[in-house]
Order: structure tokens, then sequence, then C-alpha cells
């Protein structure tokens, strides 16, 4: 097992709240072997555990950042103070970073707490950056998109391996890897079609019925996926 995710597990394992492995890193436990270089370690969390998440990584040494988005840009990031803070509300990604991160923030001229950040690496090496996504659930669902029109059961949302490593389920990290962002930007669309050879093949059936249907759901004109995915059935 990857020496960042090993970490990662061994910090999250007894924080009290329901985590799991998420992105590239995650297909890999499902696939059971490395298949590329990651930028960054990425776990996911429930959006109702936002807070837990703040005041657990901050007691245990980590500079905490909401995530700024902006059109057209990699946007920035503010420092989130506390547990309480009203940053907090609407949050989408939570950066954590200790000293020697490859993300390195600079003050943005002009602003008291909004950062820039350069990426000093395409690959991260050391734990000390996690990207925490936060996801949504409702009534008993795993909520996949911004409509809420694909949900998958919780019940098969979180998948283990042998060691009691939490990971998402890989076709829902398909589905969400099936957007413009991982499909045409530049920093993804290289890692995607590759993750999605190495995965099909796996998937056993259930999930690609699922897949399928969460495509047709999301892309009613077709996705390019659906003609292999068929295939495999």
């Amino acid at each position: 097992m990857n020496e960042l995710i090993s970490k990662g597990h061994d910090l999250f394992k007894d924080c009290g709240f329901t985590y799991y492995i998420c992105g590239g890193f995650a297909l890999e436990l499902f696939v059971g072997k490395e298949m590329r270089p990651h930028s960054d370690l990425d776990i996911s969390i429930f959006h109702e555990d936002r807070h837990n998440v703040v005041d657990f990584l901050q007691r245990n040494g980590w500079r905490v950042y909401k995530r700024v988005f902006e059109p057209g840009s990699w946007g920035g990031i503010t420092p989130i103070v506390n547990a309480n803070d009203p940053k907090l509300d609407d949050i989408r990604n939570i950066w954590a970073m200790k000293k020697g991160s490859h993300l390195n923030p600079k003050l943005r001229e002009g602003e008291d707490d909004l950062y820039d950040f350069e990426i000093l690496s395409k690959e991260q090496v050391d734990f000390n950056f996690i990207e925490m996504v936060l996801d949504n659930k409702e009534n008993g669902g795993f909520v996949c998109n911004k409509s809420k029109t694909v949900v998958r059961e919780l019940d098969k949302t979180i998948l283990y391996t042998d060691c009691g490593v939490p990971y998402l389920a890989p076709e829902i990290i398909l589905f969400l890897k099936s957007s413009k962002t991982y499909t045409t930007h530049e920093w993804h669309k290289g890692k995607t079609p590759g993750d999605f050879k190495a995965v099909m093949p796996l998937l056993p059936d259930e999930s690609k019925k699922w897949l399928i249907n969460a495509l047709n759901a999301e892309y009613p004109d077709g996705y390019e996926w659906l003609e292999d995915i068929l295939v495999g059935l």
C-alpha cells in the first residue's frame, strides 16, 4: 500500500467521524496496485463533519485552509481560524498543510487573508498535504451531482481493503471523473482515460449498471464511455 495512504489512514482511523480515501488513490486501492503518480492525497468526509475535521486537524498540528474557487483560474486559499469559523458554512474543499508541502501559499497582493499558491511538484511524496473533499448525503443516499439526480446507496458508497482502509466506490469516482474538469483540463485529462481502462475490467456488473444509469442521467445526449462499459456486461 502506498505510504501516503497508510499515513492518512493512521491519522484518521480514530478520528470519530466517517472518512474515506477518494480520487486516484482510491482507484488504486480497488485495483490493488499502483497505477500512476498522484498530485495529492484526497480524503473525503461528509459535509456535516466539517467542523469536526477542522478541530481534529488543527489539534494534530495541521494548518487548515478553505479552497476559494474562482472562474478561469486555480483560485486561492484562505486560512480557517478554528472549527467555528463562518468560512465553513459553504465550504467544498479543505486543504491541510504542514511545513514543506509541495503547495506553497503566497499572500495575494492587496489582501489580508487570501493566498495564491504555487504547485512545486506534480507528485506528492511526503505526508504534508491533504485535500479534504466534502461530500453530501441525503435520505440514505450519497449525492453525486449538484442537481441531486444521481445518488448511490450509502451502503454501497464506501468500500474497505483487507486492512480496513475505507475508500470511495470506484463507480462513483469514475462518474465524478466524467465531468469536463477531468476530461478536458490540462492537469487531469491525461490521467482519466488510464484510470477508466484500469478499473473497468474489475468493476462488478451491478456497479457497471449503476454507472451506465448515472452517465445516462447526467449526459442525456450520450457519453463516450457507455459503449465500452456495455461491452463488458
